[in-house]
């Protein structure tokens, strides 16, 4: 099931979502086909304020990016072909010199890349302090002294800050880094993701180095480009995370988490993080070494969300996110983007888009919503998207967004394209379209939501009828991902709108907060600190078209204000099918997924019943024809038996009960 995505391009996540399933080899006929993505991907194309401008290199190289930082107007790259079999380390990872990258592609000029090194283990974080460039490898963070002014790098050349910090997993990952400033000192600061096993299941690793804690973010510092290794010290912010992709330092020290879904995390989820908090992802600890913070009290292997802290905005899987990567924060912006700043343009690869969230402080805890920014890959129309998945996001010293993408089969693939370097450039005020219109924030008020826009909208364009709004929340559990749980649609109360015509308050009858705790019947599940997402399709139209950019919006409520209970009429019951296709766009479609040549990763389940396939039963191969019985069993013990050519997949248990998993079974069947 989607997992990650990883880091780098991860998300890799890449989501790691993708990393989780190995990749084949291909040649160079190979990468330029195009490949269908997993799942159909809502395009809204490039946000009418941005451009999306290819960049050229002199020799045409592509390459694929883990991890970019701009010195002056120098942007420095670490690439990588992840390794996702653990059946050989990837230790050809390169730093590159890119120069030009503010004119490239204008009248004809290209970039010049040089390569100053190609022997790294998968590099993933790099940043540049004082003249001397820090990148962080799988297994250790190392410096290179002067490396502004150098033209290559030899082995030997690097300076190791910190060893040790991972066995080798194909999952595990040092992301970044951002600068972070105390004391009017630089530290960097990265993530460090979580070992798993191919499939999904949580790993027991021990790093060498005994300070190391997986599933973290921390600070390695004091750095200047020229301190000795043993006067920088590994400091843990927040832990609990799984495949934190993304990573970002805003004003004040804000640092901002992006994670993905698997074991533990219901959901994809973007994190405000607080200092000293566990964000619920529970490693199983070797040599006592758990994720920083991780409470002592609560058993590992089963968890439970009483122990973690609230993710910040939830990213609905497939229908928001599949792979979140790297956010970033607008500020000090002027022009058009100038009513943005404050707000977080997030990286998510598998799905080839840009997330916009916006966020807010309620009753002491912070929340908020996210809308889909800028999707799609390029058409036959001559409509520029994105080349590859957004990975890293940069802003340059002239003011445009440069973004990192990648790719390596499977689900770290999308639009058919691995690799890419794009500009996300800024329009001026004379070429943005003077009329165009989104919603531009949405904040919680007694009942429901007050939705601002960017520009006034008819009130006459959309009533009550036109709205819809569902509710759901989700339980962090041992299982892999999370379906939406408590899910029902709401019928708006009333819509009314301000003297200006740029706010509307929507009123809902029902809305839940973390005070709103459901269980299931054994009483080990619960959505304690999870927060309820609202979702709401939101479409005012004027002559049959659309006024807004996006016509949805996803609001993580932690705490409501106020508002009444449901009463008669308020909800709209879900059918049995809709709930079951929930269930099976959650827990399984981001690895049964249909597309040319099979899934990824396990096995098609379209047509599924009636066709023979081979498990390993006891050991030895076995022909046995798929029914009924047969999905009902796989899905209670998913590693009963070993279906080949899959073998190697660890699929995590789904937590469903014998009755559920019958009613799954049966609409799987129907597929």
């Amino acid at each position: 099931m989607t997992r990650f995505l990883l880091s780098l391009a991860l998300a890799l996540g890449l989501t790691l979502t993708a990393a989780e399933n190995p990749p084949a080899k291909k040649n160079a006929a190979e990468k330029k086909a195009k490949s269908p993505t997993a799942a159909p991907v809502p395009s809204v194309g490039v946000h009418p304020f941005f451009a999306l401008e290819n960049i050229d290199t002199e020799g045409g190289e592509v390459f694929r990016v883990g991890g970019m930082a701009f010195h002056q107007d120098v942007l420095y790259v670490t690439t990588l072909q992840p390794d996702r079999t653990d059946k050989g380390a990837f230790k050809s990872g390169k730093v590159l010199r890119v120069e030009n990258a503010l004119h490239a592609g204008k009248a004809g000029q290209k970039l010049k890349v040089t390569t100053l090194c190609d022997w790294l283990y998968e590099p993933c974080a790099i940043a540049v302090i004082g003249d001397s460039i820090y990148v962080g490898e799988k297994d250790r963070i190392i410096r290179f002294d002067d490396g502004v002014h150098k033209s290559s790098f030899r082995k030997g050349d690097e300076t190791v800050m910190l060893d040790g910090i991972s066995t080798p997993n194909f999952h595990t990952y040092t992301i970044g880094f951002e600068h972070y400033r105390r004391d009017g000192r630089t530290f960097l600061c990265g993530n460090f993701s979580t070992a798993i096993l191919l499939g999904g299941k949580r790993n027991v690793m021990s790093p060498s180095n005994a300070d190391i804690r997986r599933g973290s973010t921390f600070i390695l510092g004091p750095v200047d480009g020229r301190e000795a290794p043993g006067s920088v010290k590994i400091e843990y912010l927040a832990g609990g995370f799984r495949t934190p992709n993304g990573i970002e330092v805003g004003p004040d020290n804000t640092v901002w988490v992006a994670d993905n879904q698997g074991i533990f995390n219901p959901s994809n989820e973007l994190i405000r993080i607080e200092k000293g908090k566990f964000y619920g992802h529970y490693l199983r600890t070797n040599d006592g070494r758990a994720s920083a913070f991780q409470p002592a009290d609560i058993d590992a292997e089963v968890g439970s969300p009483k122990g973690q802290a609230a993710a910040t905005v939830h990213l609905q899987q497939l229908a928001v996110a599949r792979s979140p990567a790297q956010p970033i924060v607008l500020r000090n912006e002027t022009g058009v983007l100038a009513p943005y700043n404050g707000q977080i343009l997030l990286c998510e690869f598998t799905s080839g888009r840009i997330l916009r969230v916006f966020t807010e402080q309620v009753g002491g805890v912070w929340q908020g919503v996210v809308f889909q920014h800028t999707g799609g890959p390029s058409d036959q129309a001559g409509n520029n998207g994105f080349s590859a998945g957004p990975n890293r996001i940069e802003q340059g010293p002239d003011g445009n967004f440069y973004i990192g993408e990648i790719g390596a089969g499977g689900l770290w693939e999308f639009n058919g394209r691995w690799q890419g370097l794009q500009r996300f450039r800024v329009k001026s005020a004379a070429e943005a379209p003077a009329d165009f219109n989104e919603i531009l924030a949405v904040r919680a008020v007694e009942g429901g939501f007050a939705i601002e826009f960017l520009r006034p909208i008819p009130r006459d364009s959309i009533s009550l009828s036109d709205i819809k709004v569902g509710q759901w929340t989700y339980f962090p559990t041992a299982s892999y991902g999370g379906k939406d749980e408590g899910k029902v649609m709401l019928k708006p109360k009333a819509l009314t709108f301000d003297a200006t015509g740029k706010i509307a308050t929507l009123i809902v009858n029902g809305l839940k907060d973390d005070q709103d705790i459901i269980t299931d019947p054994t009483g080990l599940r619960s959505n304690h600190n999870t927060g309820w997402v609202v979702q709401v399709e939101f479409d005012p139209r004027r002559n049959g078209k659309s006024l807004l950019h996006t016509k949805e919006f996803w609001y993580t409520l932690h705490r409501k204000i106020g508002g009444q209970p449901l009463g008669a009429g308020d909800v709209i019951a879900l059918t049995k099918g809709e709930a079951l296709q929930q269930t099976f766009q959650s827990l399984c479609m981001a690895c049964h997924v249909e597309r040319e040549g099979g899934a990824w990763g396990a096995p098609n389940l379209k047509g599924i019943v009636g066709r023979k396939q081979t498990v390993l039963r006891d050991g030895q191969p076995l022909e046995v024809t798929v029914d009924r019985a047969y999905l009902i069993n796989a899905i209670l013990h998913p590693d009963a038996e070993k279906t080949l050519p899959f073998k190697d997949v660890a699929m995590p248990p789904l937590g469903l009960s014998a009755e559920a998993a019958a009613d799954l079974a049966d609409f799987i069947a129907r597929l």
